[in-house]
């Protein structure tokens, strides 16, 4: 069996890891924007709000941590 060459989509590094990211951060966002929305809920409850208050702390540790990694590898983020 031939393969047709113009049956093989084209491939980047580049392009995989941008999308990635991209699909992380909008995961990330949506993370951190319900978790916020969550803090109203949680007004009466010192151990509920310090558990919020947590997750959006490792929330925007993680963002970091994706932000420190594209940037320490920014040569293979190119197309």
């Amino acid at each position: 069996m031939t393969t047709n060459t113009e049956d093989i989509k084209p491939f980047s590094i580049g392009y995989v890891m941008k999308t990635t990211v991209k699909h992380i951060r909008k995961d990330l966002n949506i993370s951190i924007d319900k978790t916020f929305a969550r803090i109203k809920d949680f007004s009466g409850n010192q151990e509920k709000s310090e558990e919020v208050f947590e997750t959006l702390a490792l929330l925007h540790s993680l963002r970091k941590q994706v932000d420190d990694f594209q940037f320490q590898n920014k040569e293979k983020f190119k197309d």
